[in-house]
Protein backbone atom coordinates (compact mmCIF):
# COMPACT_ATOMS: atom_id res chain seq x y z
CA UNK A 1 0.00 0.00 0.00
CA UNK A 2 0.96 3.53 -0.10
CA UNK A 3 1.25 5.62 3.07
CA UNK A 4 3.30 8.93 4.51
CA UNK A 5 5.86 8.39 6.35
CA UNK A 6 8.10 10.42 8.12
CA UNK A 7 12.00 9.98 7.19
CA UNK A 8 13.46 13.04 9.69
CA UNK A 9 12.54 16.55 10.45
CA UNK A 10 10.47 18.25 7.82
CA UNK A 11 10.59 14.79 5.37
CA UNK A 12 8.15 12.94 4.94
CA UNK A 13 7.43 10.98 2.16
CA UNK A 14 4.53 8.78 -0.04
CA UNK A 15 6.08 5.55 0.31
CA UNK A 16 5.34 2.25 -0.60
CA UNK A 17 4.67 -0.25 2.63
CA UNK A 18 3.52 -3.40 3.66
CA UNK A 19 0.07 -3.63 4.00
CA UNK A 20 -1.20 -3.86 7.59
CA UNK A 21 -2.34 -7.38 9.15
CA UNK A 22 -4.17 -8.80 11.93
CA UNK A 23 -1.83 -9.02 15.32
CA UNK A 24 -4.44 -9.16 18.08
CA UNK A 25 -7.97 -10.94 18.18
CA UNK A 26 -9.09 -7.70 19.26
CA UNK A 27 -8.16 -6.32 15.75
CA UNK A 28 -9.53 -4.92 13.17
CA UNK A 29 -8.06 -3.69 9.63
CA UNK A 30 -9.83 -0.47 8.23
CA UNK A 31 -9.66 0.72 4.67
CA UNK A 32 -9.09 4.37 4.60
CA UNK A 33 -11.23 6.49 3.16
CA UNK A 34 -10.56 10.31 4.59
CA UNK A 35 -8.17 11.44 6.68
CA UNK A 36 -6.87 15.20 7.49
CA UNK A 37 -3.69 16.80 8.60
CA UNK A 38 -3.86 18.16 12.44
CA UNK A 39 -1.82 20.75 14.09
CA UNK A 40 -0.44 17.81 15.85
CA UNK A 41 1.25 16.96 12.79
CA UNK A 42 3.30 19.58 12.47
CA UNK A 43 4.48 19.03 15.18
CA UNK A 44 6.17 15.75 14.21
CA UNK A 45 7.07 17.68 11.23
CA UNK A 46 8.61 20.04 12.97
CA UNK A 47 10.81 17.84 14.81
CA UNK A 48 9.42 18.65 18.00
CA UNK A 49 7.84 14.95 19.18
CA UNK A 50 10.94 12.63 20.12
CA UNK A 51 10.30 8.69 19.47
CA UNK A 52 9.87 9.07 15.78
CA UNK A 53 11.97 6.09 13.17
CA UNK A 54 12.29 6.55 9.78
CA UNK A 55 9.49 5.10 8.01
CA UNK A 56 6.47 5.65 11.01
CA UNK A 57 3.53 6.09 9.27
CA UNK A 58 1.87 9.55 10.22
CA UNK A 59 -1.96 10.54 10.95
CA UNK A 60 -4.37 9.90 13.37
CA UNK A 61 -7.92 11.76 12.25
CA UNK A 62 -9.12 9.19 9.94
CA UNK A 63 -12.03 7.24 8.97
CA UNK A 64 -12.94 4.20 6.53
CA UNK A 65 -14.48 0.63 5.84
CA UNK A 66 -14.00 -2.05 8.09
CA UNK A 67 -12.01 -5.10 5.54
CA UNK A 68 -10.98 -7.60 7.92
CA UNK A 69 -11.76 -8.32 12.07
CA UNK A 70 -10.02 -10.38 14.07
CA UNK A 71 -11.90 -13.22 15.86
CA UNK A 72 -12.74 -11.15 19.27
CA UNK A 73 -14.30 -8.32 17.61
CA UNK A 74 -18.06 -8.40 18.20
CA UNK A 75 -18.82 -4.32 17.37
CA UNK A 76 -17.71 -3.53 14.14
CA UNK A 77 -18.40 -5.64 11.03
CA UNK A 78 -16.92 -5.91 7.91
CA UNK A 79 -18.35 -3.46 5.39
CA UNK A 80 -18.95 -0.82 8.66
CA UNK A 81 -17.73 2.39 7.54
CA UNK A 82 -16.46 4.09 10.96
CA UNK A 83 -14.92 6.73 12.91
CA UNK A 84 -11.39 6.10 14.74
CA UNK A 85 -10.10 7.92 17.48
CA UNK A 86 -6.65 9.56 18.02
CA UNK A 87 -6.40 7.23 21.22
CA UNK A 88 -6.15 3.54 21.36
CA UNK A 89 -8.01 2.00 24.43
CA UNK A 90 -8.44 -0.95 25.74
CA UNK A 91 -11.63 -0.83 27.23
CA UNK A 92 -11.39 -2.84 30.13
CA UNK A 93 -8.44 -1.26 32.51
CA UNK A 94 -9.26 1.03 35.59
CA UNK A 95 -9.06 4.31 33.37
CA UNK A 96 -11.29 3.19 30.75
CA UNK A 97 -13.56 1.71 32.86
CA UNK A 98 -14.04 5.47 34.20
CA UNK A 99 -14.00 7.04 30.88
CA UNK A 100 -10.41 8.01 30.95
CA UNK A 101 -9.76 6.54 27.91
CA UNK A 102 -6.28 8.87 26.94
CA UNK A 103 -4.95 7.29 30.39
CA UNK A 104 -5.40 3.70 29.47
CA UNK A 105 -3.19 1.03 30.66
CA UNK A 106 -2.57 -1.38 28.23
CA UNK A 107 -2.68 -0.11 25.01
CA UNK A 108 1.01 1.77 25.29
CA UNK A 109 3.82 -0.66 25.53
CA UNK A 110 6.39 2.28 25.93
CA UNK A 111 4.39 3.62 28.26
CA UNK A 112 7.32 3.76 30.87
CA UNK A 113 9.56 5.51 28.27
CA UNK A 114 6.49 8.09 28.17
CA UNK A 115 6.24 8.49 31.79
CA UNK A 116 10.00 9.11 32.35
CA UNK A 117 9.62 12.19 30.01
CA UNK A 118 6.33 13.59 30.72
CA UNK A 119 5.70 12.32 33.74
CA UNK A 120 2.92 10.70 32.77
CA UNK A 121 2.36 7.90 30.28
CA UNK A 122 -0.60 8.17 28.60
CA UNK A 123 -2.46 5.33 26.00
CA UNK A 124 -0.80 4.17 22.86
CA UNK A 125 -1.60 6.86 20.32
CA UNK A 126 -2.01 6.59 16.18
CA UNK A 127 0.86 7.58 14.24
CA UNK A 128 2.30 9.64 17.24
CA UNK A 129 5.50 7.92 17.71
CA UNK A 130 6.86 5.19 19.84
CA UNK A 131 6.82 7.15 23.38
CA UNK A 132 3.23 6.06 22.69
CA UNK A 133 3.22 2.36 21.40
CA UNK A 134 4.74 3.20 17.59
CA UNK A 135 1.50 2.39 15.93
CA UNK A 136 1.07 3.18 12.34
CA UNK A 137 -1.70 5.89 11.77
CA UNK A 138 -4.14 6.34 9.10
CA UNK A 139 -2.72 8.45 6.21
CA UNK A 140 -2.49 5.65 4.44
CA UNK A 141 -4.61 3.31 2.12
CA UNK A 142 -4.85 0.77 5.12
CA UNK A 143 -4.50 0.62 9.26
CA UNK A 144 -4.59 -1.97 11.76
CA UNK A 145 -6.49 -0.73 14.32
CA UNK A 146 -6.31 -2.27 18.18
CA UNK A 147 -8.95 -3.44 20.13
CA UNK A 148 -11.77 -2.57 17.68
CA UNK A 149 -14.63 -3.21 19.68
CA UNK A 150 -13.64 -0.13 21.76
CA UNK A 151 -12.49 2.97 19.68
CA UNK A 152 -13.92 3.02 16.01
CA UNK A 153 -17.59 3.38 16.04
CA UNK A 154 -20.12 3.05 12.88
CA UNK A 155 -20.97 6.62 10.32
CA UNK A 156 -24.72 6.45 10.49
CA UNK A 157 -25.90 6.26 6.95
CA UNK A 158 -26.69 9.21 4.63
CA UNK A 159 -23.59 10.96 6.87
CA UNK A 160 -20.71 12.03 4.56
CA UNK A 161 -16.98 11.54 5.31
CA UNK A 162 -16.63 15.27 4.75
CA UNK A 163 -19.30 15.75 7.47
CA UNK A 164 -18.01 12.86 9.80
CA UNK A 165 -13.98 13.12 10.01
CA UNK A 166 -13.48 16.01 12.25
CA UNK A 167 -14.97 13.91 14.89
CA UNK A 168 -12.13 11.95 14.85
CA UNK A 169 -10.27 14.30 16.54
CA UNK A 170 -10.36 18.25 16.40
CA UNK A 171 -14.15 18.45 17.50
CA UNK A 172 -13.70 16.85 20.35
CA UNK A 173 -11.11 18.41 21.67
CA UNK A 174 -12.49 21.84 21.25
CA UNK A 175 -15.76 20.31 22.72
CA UNK A 176 -13.94 18.92 25.90
CA UNK A 177 -12.72 22.64 26.50
CA UNK A 178 -16.31 24.00 26.20
CA UNK A 179 -17.41 21.06 28.23
CA UNK A 180 -15.41 21.74 31.38
CA UNK A 181 -16.45 25.04 31.40
CA UNK A 182 -19.44 24.07 33.03
CA UNK A 183 -21.81 26.55 30.97
CA UNK A 184 -25.01 26.73 31.33
CA UNK A 185 -28.50 28.12 29.11
CA UNK A 186 -27.79 31.84 29.07
CA UNK A 187 -24.64 32.33 30.04
CA UNK A 188 -22.08 34.28 28.15
CA UNK A 189 -18.65 31.98 26.84
CA UNK A 190 -15.17 33.93 25.47
CA UNK A 191 -13.06 31.60 23.33
CA UNK A 192 -9.49 33.04 23.05
CA UNK A 193 -7.83 31.43 20.15
CA UNK A 194 -9.45 30.98 16.86
CA UNK A 195 -8.02 28.45 15.05
CA UNK A 196 -9.49 25.01 14.11
CA UNK A 197 -10.03 23.99 17.52
CA UNK A 198 -11.28 27.15 18.68
CA UNK A 199 -13.68 27.49 15.89
CA UNK A 200 -14.73 23.79 17.36
CA UNK A 201 -15.45 25.03 21.05
CA UNK A 202 -17.43 28.20 20.00
CA UNK A 203 -20.07 26.01 18.13
CA UNK A 204 -19.70 23.93 21.44
CA UNK A 205 -20.18 26.27 23.41
CA UNK A 206 -23.54 27.38 21.50
CA UNK A 207 -24.05 23.63 21.91
CA UNK A 208 -24.37 23.50 25.36
CA UNK A 209 -26.66 26.18 25.67
CA UNK A 210 -24.06 30.04 25.75
CA UNK A 211 -26.51 32.66 24.48
CA UNK A 212 -23.30 34.93 23.20
CA UNK A 213 -20.22 33.82 22.82
CA UNK A 214 -17.05 36.15 21.91
CA UNK A 215 -13.95 35.39 19.98
CA UNK A 216 -10.91 36.66 20.76
CA UNK A 217 -7.69 36.38 18.13
CA UNK A 218 -5.63 38.73 16.18
CA UNK A 219 -5.62 37.50 12.41
CA UNK A 220 -8.82 38.45 10.59
CA UNK A 221 -8.99 35.53 8.64
CA UNK A 222 -9.79 33.62 11.62
CA UNK A 223 -12.01 36.67 13.41
CA UNK A 224 -13.89 36.51 10.14
CA UNK A 225 -14.31 32.75 10.25
CA UNK A 226 -15.47 32.54 13.61
CA UNK A 227 -17.93 35.53 13.29
CA UNK A 228 -19.28 34.39 10.03
CA UNK A 229 -19.10 30.47 10.35
CA UNK A 230 -18.99 30.29 13.95
CA UNK A 231 -21.79 33.02 14.58
CA UNK A 232 -19.33 34.50 17.56
CA UNK A 233 -19.10 38.26 18.30
CA UNK A 234 -15.47 38.81 17.66
CA UNK A 235 -12.38 41.23 19.21
CA UNK A 236 -9.05 41.78 17.96
CA UNK A 237 -7.25 42.09 21.01
CA UNK A 238 -4.46 44.00 19.45
CA UNK A 239 -6.73 46.74 18.97
CA UNK A 240 -7.68 47.54 22.68
CA UNK A 241 -8.18 46.02 26.39
CA UNK A 242 -9.89 42.68 25.96
CA UNK A 243 -10.73 42.65 29.94
CA UNK A 244 -12.03 45.84 29.45
CA UNK A 245 -14.25 45.38 25.74
CA UNK A 246 -15.46 42.17 27.76
CA UNK A 247 -17.09 44.15 30.51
Amino acid sequence: MRALCWEGRNDVRVQTVPDPTLLNPRDAVVRITSTAICGSDLHIYDGYIPGMKAGDILGHEFMGEVVETGPLVERVQVGDRVLVPFTIACGFCFFCRRDLWSLCDNSNPNAAAAEALNGFSGSGLFGYSHLYGGYAGGQAEYVRVPFADVGPFPVPEGVTDEQALFLTDIFPTGYMAADVCDIHAGQTVAVWGCGPVGQFAIVSAYALGADRVIAIDRFPDRLAMAEHQAKAEVIDYTEGDVVERLK
